[in-house]
């Protein structure tokens, strides 16, 4: 914004420089006929300065001769012949041999009361000898009312300075700022290396740390800069970088809540699946796991055995003449006392039960054995406890170590017959199945 506004600037007054600087060559090129000096006073003045008049912010137009005397003037066609040999413009193209336009320091005109810069051009003689100057003075509330128009916020300035380091205008205006010398402002160390360009520096005016963009207008002597505060310039910024970061933040805090929610539901969904999957491997009355359950257990611990070479042990357990306790004592206490199987069975052994069996894996027949007299000892404890009536328990145990195309049904079948032996025996007893070989025992009996 602020090198838009710069080039902007540039434009319009090297604009307007170059018509003042038109109607300053018109004269001279006037002056070189000699008939000017016999025509009348007010047809000369028409003629000399018959272009100034569209000259906006021109003050006047004067031919200084070669001794600093007023000769002609714009306003008037008979000039006072006041000196203006003191001046810095005079003395400027009095000692330069240059052509090119002036401009002076700012000073005031008594004839208006307000600061005025003077353009002004050499005129020389035929044989190139200094023959005086045109000058023209144009009032500096021209580049005020410039500068007031085109900033718009309070904390940009606008300067206009000739490229010595004097100040010839400053907006916001600053009483007794101009023409101070200002050569040690930031600009001019960077004005010699480059004609246009920017830089952040504190202003030397007011303090204030600004972004200024400035250029060289032109060929001329000048140079403007415009300022604006980094404040100002960063405050947009930072406020949307604020909402967003505020946005970012939220975000961040929503994805964090519905992943913390999500994380929670799928624990949730996790152990209610769990849950879902133990009671469905499981009996709703005796809390052991249900025949599904059994067989898989049994075909995986049957694998296992056969890779370890080790062995696997099965106690089969029924309750004695049951359906007679059921009529006896009723379906209720038949169900507390299949219970108290499964809370005998559970708290005898944790390696792993289904139904009326327990799996024991790498266990033999006399580790079964052991195991069944923990059965029956806590069967009785829990029959007490919960003042159930007692029922005899009859037990098969069979132990083997499988053979790789061996079926699981062997183990099944001995544990089986060893049950039926318990309870052809007189029941209330465990039976361990014959041999190392229960299938072979099996087939003889």
């Amino acid at each position: 914004m602020a090198a838009g506004l710069v080039s902007t600037i540039t434009s319009e007054i090297a604009r307007n420089i170059e018509s003042y600087d038109l109607s300053l060559q018109a004269v001279i090129e006037n002056l070189a006929y000699p008939e000017i000096v016999e025509i009348s006073p007010a047809l000369r003045q028409r003629v000399l300065f018959d272009r100034s008049a569209t000259a906006k912010h021109l003050h006047a137009i004067a031919f200084v001769d070669e001794n600093g005397i007023v000769r002609l003037d714009s306003r008037t066609p008979s000039p006072e012949p006041v000196s203006r040999a003191d001046r810095d413009f005079f003395q400027f193209h009095k000692t330069h041999m240059t052509s090119g336009i002036h401009v002076s320091q700012p000073f005031v005109a008594p004839s208006i009361g307000t600061h005025i810069v003077a353009l002004s051009r050499r005129v020389s003689n035929p044989d190139g000898s200094f023959a005086g100057i045109v000058v023209g003075t144009i009032r500096l509330a021209y580049f005020e009312e410039m500068f007031k128009g085109a900033v718009l916020r309070a904390d940009e300035n606008v300067s206009l300075f000739r490229t010595d380091g004097t100040l010839l205008m400053r907006w916001p205006n600053q009483p007794g700022m101009i023409g101070s010398d200002m050569k040690r402002a930031e600009i001019f160390k960077h004005l010699p290396n480059a004609h246009s360009g920017r830089f952040e520096s504190y202003a030397a005016a007011d303090g204030v740390y600004r972004l200024f963009a400035y250029s060289r207008i032109g060929d001329l002597p000048l140079a403007v800069s415009v300022g604006q505060s980094t404040a100002a310039i960063y405050a947009p910024w930072r406020r949307y970088a604020t909402v967003i970061g505020v946005m970012v933040v939220l975000l961040c805090g929503i994805s964090v809540t519905f992943a913390f929610y999500l994380a929670r539901e799928m624990r949730r969904r996790n152990d209610a699946e769990m849950e879902l999957e133990a009671l469905a491997a499981t009996d709703g009355l005796t809390g052991l796991s249900d025949r599904r359950e059994f067989n898989a257990a049994i075909e995986r611990e049957w694998r296992r055995a056969i890779r370890a070479h080790g062995s696997l042990a099965l106690l089969m357990i029924d309750a004695d003449q049951f359906k007679a306790y059921n009529d006896r004592y009723g379906h209720l206490a038949g169900d507390r006392l299949l219970q108290a199987i499964g809370a005998a069975m559970t708290g005898s052994s944790r390696r792993g039960s289904d139904e009326f069996a327990i799996l024991l894996p790498g266990s033999t027949a006399a580790g079964a054995a052991k195991i069944a007299d923990q059965v029956r000892a806590r069967f009785a404890e829990v029959c007490e406890e919960r003042n159930i009536p007692a029922s005899g328990l009859s037990m098969g145990i069979a132990a083997i170590e499988p053979r790789k195309q061996q079926p699981t049904g062997d183990l099944i079948t001995a544990a089986d017959r060893a049950l039926y032996s318990a309870k052809k025996l007189g029941r209330n007893r465990a039976e361990i199945a014959p041999l190392d070989r229960p299938v072979a025992a099996a087939a003889a009996a």
